[in-house]
């Protein structure tokens, strides 16, 4: 059967159709769009695809032939894979999209809105979670506790209770090192907090409220530090609250689909399985970030902010002479400075030496002046010596004349213990002779001052009593105790009386009555010692007797005055000379009786 030229030119035309139809189907089939849509997973994988696959799920169903990937990260996978140009659009917390937008070309295209409070636009906080038998109450108290947050970059689960410590001066930098980072999810961090592994959690905002919906936690066993609920919140919170997550397209999706996203995005329903899913009440416009911005830049770690080291390297820059300059100038007055250091040092060390030299001259002159003390005592001191020796030949002679009247030993024994004292004053005077005569260091102890006095009289007594002279000692007020150098009191004692006993044998033709007087005087916080005579009084004026090696005597060499000047001088007093009418002179040594420790 043959056909005709009109059925087969219809048959031609019907399998060119067939043939446009099979190639055309899957070629349409094919034109189906993938975009790839970065999450922020801070309670997890499974719960961030939980929450926003919902979303995407709408934003394919009112954008015709595309399709929307989901892929969860933590903070740091989620920078990684936008560096690496491997997502269209990211989801995700404020600080996060705030840290990229200023540092790439990110637009923002929708802020979630949230039940959460009256402030749709802003629900995103720290919350500090504690046990509910924790000792802890407030942000202050939590200085040493274990603290745990999700991670150091989440702005609610971290920089928001950071910003508020610093903003309250709360603690230093070695506080912020002891928190654990222990990455998604934030779940395990109120489950530690309960088990009691943690004393503190950081979570983001209404993460507890979730949980406890969710039945994950019983709200009853933790408590919230400082809570507070801001905008009606019904989440409780610890810090101030801040926007939404942000819905953000990267320069790798086209504006078209950028536009697309946001109209629907705007456009889903408050009450959409896909805004239920997410814990929200839909989108609108982007929310300012200008909140977020102050927080990194008060924490100095915004990302347009340089470093200090970043700043000083500009500046090196773009000052290259000033720099070298200053350098330069840097280096001159370093090399300078260490000239300095050592024409001083040498010059310390020679001042040193000559101090030690004076130092051991001024000992070698003390020393001597005190053995011409001793020499011109020479007559009381031997009477001073033969008086317990004459006592002691007495009571041996007596004790010879009973044993031959055949006396007892029991009855010898008072005879032999007066004997025994007599020993003993002779071994003191001694002692205190060989104490001024030997050339020692200079030692500080604890004693009454009425301790040299008396000793020093006793020294030069005798002496006094042979010239004739009357001396005389009187104690007033409550006795005390202070830190003195025995030795060199008793030489300035003794010098003030040698002077006193010549000024009144200069005198004895005047006055029949030569006298010197002694006084001791208890202060409250000073002792004071006052040398009097009636002798010829003072030869010159004050300021001349004051002078180095000023003597009156032909046979003196001035030392007298300037070392009992130095003794004094070195337990923080001072020395009064004054005339006293009609005739007469009288000394004032005045010394703290609290003295400070000599060095």
């Amino acid at each position: 059967m043959r056909l005709t030229p009109l059925v087969a030119i219809k048959g031609v035309f019907l399998s060119i159709i067939t043939l446009c139809c099979i190639c055309v189907c899957p070629a349409q089939a094919g034109a189906m769009q993938h975009y790839d849509v970065g999450v922020l997973a801070l309670r997890g994988d499974e719960h961030a695809k939980k929450a926003w696959q919902p979303t995407l799920d709408w934003l394919s169903t009112q954008i015709p032939d595309v399709y929307f990937d989901l892929h969860a990260y933590d903070f740091d996978e989620l920078d990684d894979a936008f560096k690496h140009n491997q997502l269209d659009f990211l989801l995700t917390s404020p600080g996060q999209a705030t840290r990229i937008a200023r540092e790439y070309q990110l637009n923002w295209l929708a802020t979630q809105r949230t039940p959460y409070s009256s402030n749709a636009t802003h629900s995103i906080a720290s919350v500090v979670v504690v046990h509910k038998d924790s000792p802890y109450f407030y942000l202050r108290d939590i200085k040493h506790a274990k603290i745990a947050a999700v991670s150091e970059k989440a702005f609610g689960g971290f920089l928001a209770f950071r910003y508020e410590l610093d903003k309250r001066r709360y603690f230093n930098a070695d506080f912020y090192e002891n928190i654990q980072f222990t990455g998604p999810p934030t779940d395990k961090l109120l489950h530690d907090v309960v088990s009691g592994e943690l004393d503190v959690a950081i979570v983001p905002a209404c993460t507890l409220e979730n949980m406890t919906k969710e039945g994950l936690i019983n709200r009853t066993d933790v408590r919230v530090l400082e809570r507070r609920n801001p905008y009606d919140s019904v989440c409780d919170v610890s810090t101030g609250v801040y926007p939404n997550w942000t819905f953000a397209k990267t320069e790798r999706a086209a504006n078209e689909i950028g536009k697309k996203v946001t109209q629907a995005l705007l456009a889903m329903p408050s009450d959409s399985a896909a805004a239920f899913a997410a814990g929200n009440v839909g989108w609108t416009l982007p929310a300012s970030p200008v909140s977020v911005d102050k927080v990194f830049k008060h924490l100095d770690i915004h990302p347009l902010q340089k470093s200090k080291q970043e700043m000083i390297y500009q500046w090196l820059e773009n000052n290259k002479l000033i720099a070298c300059a200053s350098i330069l100038i840097l280096l001159l007055m370093s090399m300078y400075h260490i000239w300095v250091e050592y024409h001083f040092n040498r010059s310390k060390r020679q001042l040193e030496r000559t101090l030690f030299e004076l130092k051991e001259r001024n000992s070698m002159l003390e020393h001597a002046q005190r053995t011409m003390i001793v020499s011109e005592l020479g007559s009381s001191i031997a009477h001073e010596i033969n008086q317990p020796l004459s006592t002691i030949k007495n009571y041996s002679e007596g004790v010879i004349r009973r044993l031959d009247q055949g006396m007892s030993p029991d009855e010898l024994a008072p005879v032999l213990g007066k004997i025994q004292h007599q020993v003993t004053v002779a071994s003191g005077i001694i002692q205190r002779l060989r104490g001024l005569i030997k050339q020692t260091p200079t030692d500080y102890v604890t004693c009454d001052p009425a301790d040299f006095v008396r000793e020093s009289i006793a020294l030069i007594e005798y002496d006094f009593k042979a010239k004739n002279i009357n001396l005389e000692l009187s104690i007033d007020g409550v006795p005390q105790q202070g830190q003195f150098d025995m030795i060199g009191m008793q030489q300035v004692i003794l010098n003030l009386l040698r002077n006193a006993k010549d000024a009144c044998l200069e005198n004895a033709g005047r006055d029949n009555s030569p006298t010197v007087n002694v006084e001791l005087l208890y202060g409250l916080n000073e002792v004071v010692i006052r040398v009097q005579d009636n002798g010829v009084g003072l030869a010159a004026s004050v300021a001349e007797v004051k002078r180095p090696f000023y003597t009156t005597k032909d046979d003196g060499l001035g030392l007298g005055l300037p070392i009992c000047r130095e003794v004094i001088e070195a337990h923080k007093g001072h020395l009064i000379m004054q005339p006293i009418k009609p005739h007469g002179c009288e000394v004032t040594v005045i010394i703290p009786i609290h003295r400070e420790e000599q060095e």
